[in-house]
C-alpha cells in the first residue's frame, strides 16, 4: 500500500488487520519505520535512540543522492521482510513509489532510482492510494514535514500543496503504466470496502 502523505493508508491498515481477525486469517503489517523497534528489526539496533520524529527531520537534511541510499536501503529491508513473512495476509504499509517520486524531482539520478526499485522483493498487489494534495492537508492538521513540503525547512503549506501536487503527478503516471489498482482514499469507508474486493481472489488462490 502506497500513496501520498495523508491519504489514509495507516487507518486503511488497521480497518485490514480488524477484517482479517474477523475471518480467522493471521496478519501482519509491515512498515519502514519499524527500524527503530530493536525487538522488531535487531538488524537495525544501530538505530536505538533516535526517534521517528528526530529521523524524520534529519532526511530532509541529507542531501541527494545519499538521501535516496538511504530512503533505498529503508524500502528494500522493509520489502524483504514483507516477501519472508509467512502470515495469511501481509501489508507493507508504504512501497517505494512516494521516496522515489520526491528523490526525481529532487534532482536524484533517474538511474539510481531505477536501480534501487529494481532491487525492491516485488508485491503480490500493489494498491496506491490517491488524495487530492487539499485533503490530505487538511487531514494532517499541521503536521507537516520538510521532506513532505519539498525540503522547505519552513513547512509552509503551500509549499505542501505544490509539492504534493507534482509527486502525485508522477505516482499516477507510474500506477497507469504500471497497472496498478488505484483507490480514492477521500471516503475511508469505500476506500475499506474496494481493498477487500482487490484482496479477495489474492487470498483465495491461497487457500486463505
Amino acid at each position: 500500500m502506497d500513496g501520498p502523505d495523508g491519504a489514509g493508508k495507516s487507518s486503511q491498515v488497521k480497518r485490514l488487520a480488524s477484517w482479517a481477525h474477523s475471518l480467522d486469517m493471521s496478519f501482519r503489517v509491515v512498515g519502514k519505520w519499524q527500524v527503530l523497534e530493536e525487538a522488531a528489526v535487531p538488524q537495525a539496533r544501530f538505530l536505538r535512540g533516535t526517534t521517528l520524529d528526530e529521523l524524520r527531520v534529519c532526511i530532509a537534511e541529507m542531501p541527494s543522492p545519499s538521501r535516496m541510499l538511504f530512503l533505498g536501503w529503508l524500502n528494500t529491508f522493509a520489502a524483504e521482510r514483507t516477501r519472508q513473512a509467512e502470515e495469511d495476509l501481509v501489508v507493507l504499509d508504504g512501497y517505494w513509489i512516494k521516496h522515489a517520486a520526491t528523490e526525481l524531482l529532487a534532482g536524484c539520478p533517474q538511474s539510481l532510482v531505477d536501480a534501487i526499485v529494481d532491487a525492491m522483493a516485488p508485491a503480490d498487489l500493489v494498491v496506491f492510494f490517491d488524495v487530492t494534495p487539499e485533503e490530505a492537508l487538511r487531514r494532517k492538521k499541521g503536521d507537516i514535514t520538510p521532506y513532505e513540503c519539498g525540503l522547505d525547512p519552513e513547512c509552509r503549506p503551500e509549499r505542501f500543496l505544490s509539492h504534493q501536487a507534482a509527486v502525485r503527478d508522477v505516482m499516477l503516471d507510474w500506477a497507469r503504466t504500471r497497472g496498478w489498482d488505484v483507490i480514492r482514499a477521500n471516503t475511508a469507508d469505500a476506500a475499506h470496502h474496494r481493498m477487500r474486493t482487490l484482496l479477495a481472489p489474492h487470498l483465495a488462490a491461497t487457500g486463505s
